[in-house]
């Protein structure tokens, strides 16, 4: 194959090298030997030139260069060929790497092509996992809101329903504030216990109905709903005080003992935390809170603390007869009986003005009465007396129990009753209207 195709081109090589040779050489040698001898003619022909013979080592030479220049051409020929063939295995090679890294290269590519549609492939699942979770949260978040909203709708009807609540069980309370003026202690209670069962969580409500059950004598539910204000407000401080005073109520009903003392002491803690932080307080009948006090420090005999909680209590309600027809009979006690007279006196003036200004105030008349035996108008006492026996409350006989003990001291004071006779009989004639109270 490569000789049939190198053989023309060698031959063209070599037809090329003779006709350089032939055109370098004299044009006389070449016409003499190639041209044939002239032909003689009639015609006189000038006269021919003599030839030289050709020099034969001469041709011999240039035979030799001939043939040389063609070895040379045949060689140059040769290493054309081989030349060629090596571009032909070249080009060989080339196509068969340009294949072969076709094939690789088809084979990247289908192996590129795999491996994009596997990525493809968990791509979109990935993309699907993606947006099932998604539409799973955006569902349980759908969820959650509708819960809260649901929630946040009970929520509002609660409190809209328990606004309502509250506000009528607010509006129950002045209600139950003149059931307890007019001495309807048991009315009091119920108006009260209405207004908690639509707000049970109202510390005032809990407040009154337990100030309501001291004057009934029910001291240990009057200690429950006191307690429970504190619980709902621990800065309620009329209830603390009235916690204090149903302490020291429950203490008279003990015997004298440890029982007796700690229950004592404990009234006095809760009447000095109360007034300590608001030392004008005062209670639903608009007594100061002092007085409480004192009458816990007058049951123990400590005079000097029960008259300086007296007078506490007189410079927080100046016109109240209470602080000062107490004052009165501790004044006696210290053997003043001067300044138990003068006092006594601003007593009576006080309650003077109070029946008047309301004539339905138990306490006035019962303070009228005192300052009026005291001070010997009889006539008068017996209008007080009258007074008091006609509107001391029905429900509870502590109040006309509570008077007959302040009489026992005013008659203790004034020397007993050889010195202040008509003081026993006041007291017979309430202790009458209670036992004739108890039988109907």
């Amino acid at each position: 194959m490569r000789q049939c195709r190198s053989a023309p081109f060698a031959r063209l090589i070599l037809s090329l090298v003779v006709v350089v040779l032939f055109a370098a050489l004299p044009a006389g040698r070449i016409a003499a030997q190639g041209d044939p001898p002239a032909q003689p003619t009639a015609v006189t022909a000038p006269p021919v030139e003599t030839v030289e013979p050709i020099d034969l080592e001469e041709l011999r030479t240039l035979a030799a260069v001939v043939r040389s220049n063609a070895e040379d051409a045949a060689r140059y020929a040769s290493d054309a060929s081989n030349f060629l063939s090596l571009f032909e295995a070249f080009s060989v090679v080339i196509a068969i790497a340009a294949a072969s890294l076709g094939v690789v290269g088809v084979t990247r590519l289908f192996a590129a092509q795999s491996a994009l549609t596997d990525a493809r492939k968990r791509l979109l699942e990935e993309l699907a996992g993606l947006r099932a979770d998604f539409e799973r949260q955006i569902e349980e978040r759908e969820r959650d809101l509708r819960a809260l909203e649901d929630q946040l709708t009970k929520t509002l009807e609660l409190q809209r329903r328990s606004a309502a609540q509250s506000t009528l069980a607010l509006s129950l309370l002045p209600l139950g504030e003149r059931q307890y003026k007019a001495q309807d202690y048991s009315g009091a209670a119920e108006t009260y216990k209405r207004a908690l069962k639509l707000d049970e969580n109202n510390p005032l409500i809990h407040y009154r109905l337990g100030y309501v059950y001291v004057q009934n004598g029910q001291l240990e539910e009057a200690e429950r709903h006191l307690i429970r204000a504190l619980e709902i407000d621990p800065e309620f401080e009329l209830a603390r005080a009235a916690l204090g005073y149903v302490y020291r109520r429950i203490s008279d009903k003990q015997p004298e003992g440890l029982d007796h003392d700690l229950l004592m002491n404990r009234g006095e803690q809760f009447l000095l935390e109360a007034l300590k932080a608001q030392p004008r307080l005062v209670d639903e009948d608009g007594e100061s809170w002092w007085g409480s006090l004192g009458g816990l420090y007058r049951r123990r005999g400590q005079v000097d603390q029960a008259i300086h909680a007296y007078e506490q209590a007189a410079k927080v309600t100046p016109h109240s007869s209470y602080p000062f027809s107490n004052l009165a009979l501790l004044y006696m006690g210290k053997h003043d009986r001067a300044e138990m007279l003068r006092t006594y006196k601003r007593v009576e003036r006080l309650a003077r003005g109070e029946t008047q200004a309301e004539v339905d105030n138990y306490w006035a008349y019962a303070d009228l009465l005192t300052s009026s035996l005291a001070m010997g108008k009889l006539e008068q006492a017996e209008e007080a007396l009258t007074s008091v026996l006609d509107i001391a409350p029905t429900e509870s006989d502590y109040t006309l129990t509570l008077l007959i003990d302040t009489l026992e001291r005013l008659r203790v004071a004034l020397g007993g009753s050889d010195s202040a006779p008509h003081i026993d009989h006041y007291i017979g004639r309430i202790r009458e209207h209670l036992n004739r109270r108890a039988k109907s």
